[in-house]
């Protein structure tokens, strides 16, 4: 039987400068590996007295968040953007596109949490992106 999994290899990253609506993507170029979205649901304890054995409830869910790991470029414009969005601590809008067809897209708001840069000898500048998503992710 044939996998029906999906490549990796081509599944990108847009970031819209503005939350104007709908939201125009410019792809986040240089991107080696993306992790999340992912998440859970807060447990909510439903027991009573009258309760034989614990009882739950699922709360809202908490999409958690998305990591980049990138060639990071500092006159990037996509990049630069990133940077700026974190300081400004800004609600920004973000779309995952998945390499099957036709495409499925998730998108998502989210705020720039963390960005940190690595070097070492002998390697490429890459920079680690964390994006703490607020609301829900959407799949069209």
């Amino acid at each position: 039987m044939s996998s029906l999994a999906l490549d990796s290899q081509g599944m990108t990253i847009g970031i819209a400068a503005t939350l104007a609506s709908p939201p125009v993507y410019a792809l986040i170029t240089e991107v080696k590996d993306i992790t999340g979205p992912g998440g859970s649901a807060t447990e909510i304890d439903a027991s009573d007295l009258s309760s034989t054995a614990k009882e739950f409830r699922m709360g809202l869910q908490d999409e958690g968040q998305v990591t980049l790991t990138l060639n990071y470029i500092p006159t990037n414009t996509q990049h630069a953007l990133l940077r700026s969005q974190r300081a400004a601590q800004a609600l920004t809008y973000f779309q995952l596109t998945f390499t099957d067809s036709p495409t499925t897209e998730w998108s998502f708001t989210a705020f720039v949490q963390e960005i940190s840069i690595s070097n070492s000898v002998d390697a490429l500048t890459e920079g680690s992106i964390t994006l703490r998503v607020s609301g829900a992710v959407t799949e069209t």
